[in-house]
């Protein structure tokens, strides 16, 4: 795993193999059917061991839609890497520290709902 290692990146990508719409920005409209963005808010990195503190955001065109895909994408963050695909390469462990609760964006006006995570990656094999 090369030090420039990106957990955002590698989350999209899961989430993308996964079925859902994920970006790193919101595009220019909100799809219908929901979407999630995936961002870094924080964390260390500690002898080659990044600790991300993450933030997913589950968008829906209703509270309850974007609430049920949010408690969607923390079901499969916490379940299918063992059911169906691996984590992303280099991620050992993520944790949901928060969420899903209701973040409603007001620029947007858009329902959200976030999820908070801890995501720990060895940055280097």
């Amino acid at each position: 795993m090369p030090a420039n290692y990106s957990v955002t990146k590698a989350l999209i990508d899961w989430l993308l193999e996964l079925g859902f719409d994920a970006h790193a920005n919101v595009p220019g409209s909100i799809p219908s059917y929901g979407m999630v963005t995936v961002e870094r808010t924080g964390g260390y990195v500690a002898d080659l061991v990044d600790h991300a503190e993450m933030a997913v955001q589950c968008w829906g065109e209703t509270d309850l839609a974007a609430a049920t895909l949010a408690d969607d994408v923390r079901n499969y963050l916490l379940t299918h890497y063992s059911n169906y695909r691996p984590r992303p390469v280099g991620t050992y462990a993520i944790s949901v520290t928060a969420g899903p609760y209701r973040f409603y964006d007001e620029y947007t006006r858009c329902p959200r709902y976030q999820i908070a995570l801890d995501v720990t990656c060895q940055l280097t094999d």
